[in-house]
């Protein structure tokens, strides 16, 4: 008897290390088939610069004391322009996706704050009423000493950067965008809401715009030109790509000499009205690449033209083979008086050019406007582009 139990003790024992033999080798395939798989995924997403941001959420309110607006840089003599590295939904690298928010990193914690809220709120913008409420998230700021300055600086550096990162406001009159900053006391505790939005104006649109559904024909209109330019680059390298958009821009949009026209700093004057200042035509150059690809970058300064004349101006960094070049798509579009050809040699006067040819008459300037921290831009390649 005793032998018998203990035949089925041992019995016993060989299946229970069978099964367990058999489980570890099932989760040993597990393991490398399935969770290795999934490990793989995840890094490739990390590697591929996916990522979630934080944005701004909205807290309790209070009473309005004042406000501050933004100080208007749509224009020719303070042009507001923009860097944009390009993802164009395919490759999806962790550096472009970081250079399509190039101004955005170089601000401090409170502006990036705002940023934000601009961002998470872009399409209600649309409205020209919306108010972006950012509760207290500021209160501990306006308690100091300087947190009203603080404040105001933060506030004019988001919407430069958002500007500068974003190349679709062409419906957004900033000079009617309001800070305000509400406050409450209970029982001696001072709290502040701060909130953006029209302030005393009706609304913080451009003039040429009255209703969401305006701008958005605007923007179908837009796209609807970029589509079809994208379409036909896609086979083209970004050589080509900045050849082909630069070449169209030029034989599509005339300077505004008479600077009447609203819409003469936006993408949607170059294109819809076929009439534009440099603003208008480094932001639609800068549009045109990103949507095709290729990263551009819209810059602000000065230059000195032929006649001895320095001014306010705008142009374009291009990355090309992971170098920067210039192109002033403006000055590549002299006033041909009369009919006639322009020639070969002027129209690549300014295209894709280094440092060390393009600074004998542009000079950088970072300082977008008043009231605002001083932005950096790429590095030129010292050399010009070999375009043979």
């Amino acid at each position: 008897m005793n032998k018998q139990r203990g035949n089925l003790l041992l019995t016993i024992t060989i299946i229970i290390a069978c099964i367990a033999i058999i489980g570890g080798i099932g989760y040993l395939l597990y393991t490398v088939l399935f969770l290795d798989d999934q490990t793989t995924g995840a890094q490739n997403l990390e590697n591929n610069g996916f990522n979630q941001n934080t944005l701004v959420q909205n807290e309790e309110t209070s009473n309005q004391n004042s406000y501050t607006n933004i100080t208007p840089i749509l224009n020719e003599e303070n042009p507001a322009l923009n860097v944009i590295i390009i993802d164009d939904g395919n490759q999806g690298n962790e550096e472009q996706l970081l250079s399509k928010t190039y101004y955005y990193n170089q601000l401090n914690d409170y502006a990036k704050t705002i940023y934000e809220g601009f961002k998470e709120h872009k399409e209600d913008l649309k409205s020209g009423i919306y108010q972006i409420d950012f509760g207290t998230k500021f209160n501990t700021l306006l308690h100091t000493d300087n947190g009203e300055t603080e404040l105001n600086e933060a506030f004019q550096s988001a919407w430069n950067a958002f500007s500068y990162d974003e190349s679709d406001l062409f419906y957004i009159d900033p000079s009617k965008m309001t800070l305000i900053s509400e406050s409450t006391n209970i029982g001696g505790i001072v709290s502040y809401r701060v909130l953006i939005g029209p302030g005393d104006h009706e609304n913080y649109l451009l003039e040429t715009f009255e209703t969401k559904e305006q701008v958005e024909q605007a923007q179908s209109y837009i796209q609807n030109i970029v589509d079809q330019i994208v379409e036909q680059t896609r086979q083209n390298s970004d050589v080509e790509k900045a050849i082909r958009i630069h070449n169209w821009l030029i034989s599509t949009i005339s300077y505004d000499e008479q600077e009447q026209n609203a819409n003469r700093y936006s993408v949607y004057g170059a294109i819809y009205d076929h009439k534009a200042v440099c603003e208008g035509y480094a932001r639609s150059f800068k549009y045109l690449l990103e949507e095709a690809g290729v990263s551009c970058v819209l810059v602000s300064g000065t230059a000195t033209n032929s006649e001895g004349t320095t001014e306010e101006h705008a142009w374009n960094y291009v990355q090309i083979d992971n170098k920067w070049y210039a192109v002033d798509i403006t000055w590549d579009d002299p006033v041909i008086i009369g009919e006639g050809t322009l020639p070969e040699d002027m129209r690549y006067r300014y295209f894709l050019k280094g440092s060390e040819s393009f600074f004998m008459d542009h000079t950088e300037n970072g300082m977008v406007s008043e009231n605002s921290m001083n932005f950096a831009f790429p590095t030129l390649n010292q050399e010009d582009y070999n375009l043979e």
